[in-house]
Formats: C-alpha cells, structure tokens, sequence
C-alpha cells in the first residue's frame, strides 16, 4: 500500500505538470518582465532628465554671473584703461621726446608719483618693438614683436592710426589691451596702456598690477564667490563646478606663447575642474558645435559622474576676435540616481513577484475550473458513448437471437415461392443491419466525444426516417485535446442539426444524410453533405454573415455559420461551402499536431 502512494505521488505531479499551460505562463511572465523594464527605463530618463534640469538651472545660474561680472569687469578694465591713458599724457609732459634724454630713475620717480607699478618706453626698430627705458630693469631690451594683439596695436599707434583690432579699449592715440600676465615676470597679472601721438620718438607703456583687486572682486562678489555658495547648497549631488576656456581644450590658444600659467590661456577661468576624463575634449567640441549643452556619464577615480558641457558667449571677456565661447562644466554624483534607480529596481522586483504569484493563482483557479467544466462535459459525452455501445451490443444480441427465427421465416417463404413477401420482410432487416454498421463505425471512431455525438445523430436520423451514413478511415491514431474535441463536436452537431433541418424539408424518400471523417498527412478531414432544396445563389454568398439565417420564420437555436466560423478559426480554421441542386456539402480540414496542448485547428468547409 505505501508502494502505491508513493509510486503515484510522481504520477499525479507529472499529470499537473502535463496539463499545466506554461505556454500561457511564459506569456504572462514575459509581459510583466517587458512592462516592468519599460518602467524601469522610463523611471530611469525620468530621474537623469531631472538631473539634466538641476545641471541647467546651475549653469543658466552661473552664465548668468559670468555675463553680469564680464559686464562689471569691462566697466573695471575701462575705468583702468582711462587712467593709464591719463597717466601717459603726464609722463608725456614729464620727459623729454627723445628717449635718449630720458633716463630709468626718472620713470622709477614717475611711477611712484603717478601711482602706478611701471613705466616702459618702447622704440621701433624696423617691424619691432624694444624697450629701450623702464622702471623695472626686467623689461628693458624685451620686444613685443612676439606679444599677439599687443603688437599689432602698437603697428597701428605707430603708423598714426586708430587701433582697431577687434578688443581691448581705444582712444585717441591710446589702446589698453585685456588683463593678462606679464611676460617679464610670469607671477604678475598686469593691464597695460600703449600712447603714442608722434611728438616722440618712443611709444609710452604704463602699466598696473592688477591680480589683488581683481582676486578680491571675483572672491567677495564673483562668480568664484557663487560657485562655492553652489557647491554648499548643493552638497548631496554636485561635485563640481568649472567655466572653462575652450581654446585650452582645443589647443589653439590666443597668444603666441601658449604657456598654462598665462592668465589668458588658463584652462580654468572659474571654479575648479579636478574631474577630468579622456571624453572632455570631444565633448566640448560637440556642445560648441551644436550650441547647446551635452551631456554624457563617465567613470572617474572609481566614481560614476555624469558631466555637462554648456558652451556661453560673452564679448566683454574674449581675449581674440574671434567669439570663441567659454564652457561651463557641470560634474554630478551619477550613483545618486543610480541609488534611487535600485531602489526603484527593488520595488519592481518586487511588484513582479507580487503580480507573478496572483497570476499563478489565478490561472491555477482558472484551470481547475476550466478542467472541472471540461471533465464535465466530457462524462457527459462519454455518458452518451456507454449508452450508445450499450445499446448497439444489446441489439446484436437481439438480433442474433433473433436470426434463426428471420431465416426459418425466409427459407419458408421462399420455399412457398412468395418472394414479393420475402423482399417486404427484408427490407427491414437490411434498414437495421446498415443502421447496426453505422453505429460500429461510429464506435470505432477513436475520440469519444466524436463518437457519441455521431451516435446521437444516428438515432435522431431513425426518428426522422432520415437516411444516414457514417464512413471514417484511418482513426486509430488521432488525438484531439479536451478543448480542441468539446469545440468539434460543437461544430458536427451544429452542422448536423442544420442538414437534418433542410433535409426534412423533402420526401421521406429523399431524405438523406451523410458524415466521412479521415485522418491524411496529420490532418483531419470531415465532411458532412445532405440532401435539400436548392439555395438561391444570393444566399450562398452570404452564409457567414454574422445574423445570417435560411431558417426564416422558425426558431433557430443553433450556433449559426458565422459563430461555427469563429469558433473554427479561434483554431485556426477555415471553413468552405458548395451546393447544388442535389444538396450541401460542409467539409472540415483540422491540423493535428497530438503532442502539443491546445494546437491550433484548421476547419475548412466546403458546401
């Protein structure tokens, strides 16, 4: 007994795991993977889109500081240039014109009078420019033939003309050029004026150091200043915050020089820029080119950042003609987004499995009560079956019982030659002999269902005094499903009850119907024809339409050609028609694949 149940327990696992739709399951499972991935990946632009809106306030916050400071600047830098050239006018009426009645102690005097931090006298000497006096001792013999826009303004003062070179402040015989470093002494941060009015024979360079004010200014209320407040503010997601000079990136710096410490070829004009990567260059190019921000995720120092590259235009600032634009870099802690994204992922695993658990249960209910309704109807045609066989064994037992009687009644008439008695007598007997053999067949039709049904329709015929036939071949090996048999014999006995009601409509004579089924290159075929009336032509074109009926004027409870088609083809089936004069024909083709659930069914009716 133990042997039994334990043996069994497998068998009635294997059994569930057989009738199991996992075909359905997988369908399931993968549309709640796709759904939640979706979600994921919307959650996921929806978090670096919010982010990319922090990243453009903090630049849109930053361009706006650096346009309102280069403004401030200018003013600073024009307010210099205007006491430089002050200054020039006073050292002019202080020296003598020619240059060797002037000696270096007179312009260290003047600078200390006029409140400056150097005076250098520059002579032309063919295309270059040499300082032949100054203050500072460094200066002296240094030419500025290799000094940019410097250079080309003195050309233009020295030729009595208005400089014009696309920067820096010019008057009347006079042009300050931007701040930059000086190249004498490489720690300075100087602005300088260049006057010359051709009374002299040497053009007259004041200058200032101006890296103190300039640094307290940026410091107290600069965009130096808001960077850091930024930055404070900002502490959760914002690692850094730069105003780069493009033209270091690109390498083409302004100045001849192209030196990393020259204030106007610095790389950080504001902030500070430690997180760098070997992405920078290209990405910048590509903001600059498209003229608005870019941005892209890149690993650094074994952290996750996702950086921008704004690119903002400011002419008060430009150290070339050229508008080449500055860049405002924004560095952010990507594992930010990515932590809220995996916390987004834990929730979605979790969903899933909340869902896939109450989609499993269900579908287990679904098909516990599919499979009751189904074994349901199925003991109701096997029911139909027992009852069918059991009467076709009871009437051979009848009949052969009976058989001796028939032929002692034969032989007898026979003997007495009344053989038009004879011929009445068989008659019958041969009626319930082909009546006996449909019914075998019928029996030795492989699906249950199908064969009960057929069974069924055999009695109603002998009712109605309807001649049937029943013809099946090559059934031994078909399988049907559950589904796929419940839904055929929905379909022959639908389609059986519309020829027995068109063919009662003639001559008990005439009445006839018949069923052929055969299984050919795993496909089943089954055709049932009846005799009837003849169908006006514009009925036949119109036999599946949906409310479509031929019975006008009766009760029509059948599943009408239109729902058998539908039925059919939720199997994948067909259906064709063809009448005659002579009758109907309804032929249905089924697909059989026996080893898997649910296949699919063709049914193609040929009337």
């Amino acid at each position: 007994m133990k042997f039994t149940i334990i043996a069994g327990g497998p068998l009635i696992l294997q059994k569930i795991f057989d009738k199991f739709p996992f075909k359905t399951l997988i369908i399931f499972l993968i549309a709640i993977v796709t759904m939640n991935i979706t979600y994921y990946n919307h959650s996921k632009t929806l978090l670096l889109n919010q982010q990319k809106e922090k990243i453009d306030i903090l630049t849109s916050t930053i361009s706006t500081l650096l346009d309102s400071q280069s403004e401030g600047e200018a003013s600073y830098e024009e307010m210099i240039a205007q006491n430089l050239r002050s200054s020039a006018l006073a050292i002019q009426e202080a020296l003598d014109p020619d240059f060797h009645q002037v000696d270096n102690a007179q312009l260290v005097a003047l600078t200390k009078k006029l409140d400056l931090d150097g005076i250098s006298l520059f002579e032309r000497r063919g295309d270059d420019f040499v300082v032949v006096r100054s203050s500072d001792p460094k200066e002296l013999n240094a030419s500025s033939k290799t000094w940019g826009i410097v250079y080309d303004a003195q050309l233009q003062l020295s030729d009595k003309k208005k400089v014009n070179i696309g920067t820096g402040l010019a008057l009347e015989h006079f042009w300050s050029g931007p701040i930059d470093t000086a190249s004498t002494d490489e720690s300075v941060i100087r602005k300088w004026g260049e006057y010359f009015d051709g009374t002299t024979n040497y053009i007259i360079n004041p200058y200032v150091n101006v890296a103190n004010s300039l640094s307290h200014y940026r410091n107290k209320i600069g965009v130096d200043a808001n960077i850091t407040k930024l930055l404070a503010s900002n502490q959760d997601n914002l690692l850094e915050i730069a105003v780069l000079n493009s033209e270091k990136i690109f390498k083409n710096g302004p100045t001849p020089y192209q030196r990393d410490n020259w204030y106007s070829e610095r790389l950080i004009e504001y902030g500070s820029y430690d997180y760098r990567d070997t992405l920078e260059g290209d990405n910048m190019q590509e903001a600059i080119r498209l003229k608005q921000p870019v941005y892209y995720v890149t690993q650094i120092n074994g952290k996750k950042v996702l950086k921008s590259f704004t690119p903002f235009l400011t002419s008060n600032l430009k150290y070339k003609k050229e508008e080449i634009p500055k860049v405002v870099m924004v560095a952010t802690d990507y594992s930010q987004v990515q932590k809220a994204l995996n916390g987004q992922l834990s929730d979605v695993i979790l969903f899933m499995t909340i869902v896939t658990t109450l989609g499993l249960a269900s579908i287990s209910a679904f098909l516990i009560l599919t499979r009751k309704r189904n074994e349901g109807l199925v003991k109701n045609v096997q029911d139909v079956y027992l009852d069918n066989i059991n009467s076709i064994v009871q009437s051979i037992k009848e009949q052969r019982h009976d058989i001796s009687n028939h032929l002692t009644a034969l032989s007898w008439m026979l003997k007495s030659k009344r053989y038009e008695s004879a011929e009445e007598y068989i008659r019958p007997l041969v009626h319930d002999a082909a009546m006996l053999e449909n019914q075998i067949k019928a029996i030795e039709i492989n699906v249950p269902a199908i064969s009960a049904i057929i069974q069924a329709k055999l009695a109603q015929s002998e009712l109605h005094n309807i001649a049937m036939h029943v013809e099946f071949s090559r059934m031994d090996n078909l399988r049907l499903t559950t589904m796929k048999a419940t839904d055929l014999v929905r379909v022959i006995s639908n389609l059986m009850d519309n020829a027995f009601d068109a063919t009662l409509e003639l001559p008990v004579q005439e009445r006839s119907v018949s069923i052929e089924g055969n299984v050919t290159d795993n496909q089943l075929h089954i055709r049932i024809r009846n005799s009837c009336h003849p169908l006006p032509a514009n009925s036949q074109a119109r036999l599946f339409e949906a409310g479509f009926s031929t019975k006008m004027g009766k009760k029509n409870k059948g599943l009408g050609l239109h729902i058998i088609q539908q039925l059919l083809e939720q199997h994948r089936g067909t259906i064709e028609c063809d009448a005659s004069e002579n009758g109907m024909t309804f032929s249905l083709m089924l697909p059989l694949k026996s080893d898997v659930e649910n296949m699919s069914v063709n049914a193609n009716f040929h009337l």
